[in-house]
Parts: C-alpha cells; sequence; structure tokens
C-alpha cells in the first residue's frame, strides 16, 4: 500500500530559511533605517520583526521570488527523496503558502532531484483541509503548529527537530 507524504518546501525542501533572514535584515535597515527586530529565535520573519502586515506583504512580495531562486535544496533532502522514491512505496505531495506564480520555479528546481510530476497544492495558508482531502499519512513541516494540527486529524508529523534528533 502507497504510503502519502506531503511537505512543505520553505524549510523542508528548500533552504530558504537563511536567505529569509538574511534580506530581512538588509530589507530593516534599508527601508527603515533601524533595527525592528523583536524576537530573533522566531521561526518566521513575520513573527522576528515589529513590521505591521502591509509592510511583511510589501518585502514579500519584494523577495520571495529572489528568495526562492536563491534556495538551495535542504542538506539531506535530495538523498532522502530520492531513495524514497524508489521504492514506489510513497506518493508526495507538496502543500505550501507559495503562491501560483512562485510555482513555477519550485517546479523547476523539484525536477532537479526527481520529483517533476509532483502534485502541487499552493496559497494554502490553512493545510490541514488539503491533508485531509489526500489523505495523507504524513507530513514533513517546519510549522510546529501545523504538525500539531495534523496530529489532531491522525496525520504522523515530522518537523525538521525531530527529523534532526532522528539522525
Amino acid at each position: 500500500m502507497t504510503k502519502k507524504i506531503a511537505l512543505d518546501l520553505d524549510g523542508v525542501v528548500f533552504d530558504s530559511e537563511t536567505l529569509y533572514r538574511v534580506y530581512t535584515e538588509i530589507y530593516d535597515i534599508d527601508k527603515f533605517h533601524k533595527n525592528s527586530l523583536i524576537d530573533n529565535k522566531k521561526r518566521t520573519f513575520q513573527e522576528r520583526y515589529s513590521w505591521d502586515k502591509e509592510t511583511q506583504g510589501r518585502f514579500y512580495k519584494e523577495y520571495a521570488s529572489t528568495v526562492l531562486k536563491s534556495a538551495n535544496i535542504m542538506s539531506g533532502a535530495e538523498v532522502v527523496l530520492k531513495r524514497l522514491l524508489k521504492h514506489q512505496a510513497y506518493e508526495f505531495i507538496i502543500v505550501t503558502a507559495r503562491s501560483e506564480a512562485e510555482i513555477q520555479i519550485c517546479k523547476n528546481k523539484l525536477a532537479e532531484i526527481g520529483l517533476a510530476n509532483i502534485k502541487i497544492y499552493h496559497s494554502k495558508i490553512k493545510k490541514i483541509d488539503t491533508l485531509i482531502e489526500e489523505h495523507i499519512d504524513v507530513i514533513i513541516d517546519d510549522d510546529e503548529k501545523i504538525c500539531k494540527e495534523a496530529s489532531n486529524h491522525s496525520i504522523k508529523h515530522y518537523t525538521l527537530k525531530m527529523l534532526q534528533l532522528m539522525r
């Protein structure tokens, strides 16, 4: 029986989190000439800076494609995904908040690691509905809130922290 695995992109397949940190620092200094950082330990730029929603949106619109084009595949992700694909016991889908316009960049990068024909659900801020509709067995996401919600619906979940501890 095939297991269905849902993957997030940023911070799971693509090593984009470091780039977001760099570009948010640049943006903050260039646009505001100050440091608006609240808590550098937070995972997302929206949580790290004291920017309003409009500023967050402007930053994302200006830098999201640049970050995606520059991002490498996460260390180890290519090896693990190719190995799992060989067994044909797993079906992968992507569930991401990325916009439709950004998906072509994603598809090109995914093709490089053998995932050219992967089903992608984009613009999904609330992922749980897609996970349930697709009868997902496992989700790998870097957002602990999403993983907890999946767990509440009997979907196994792994965060990057969990996978790193399993090594």
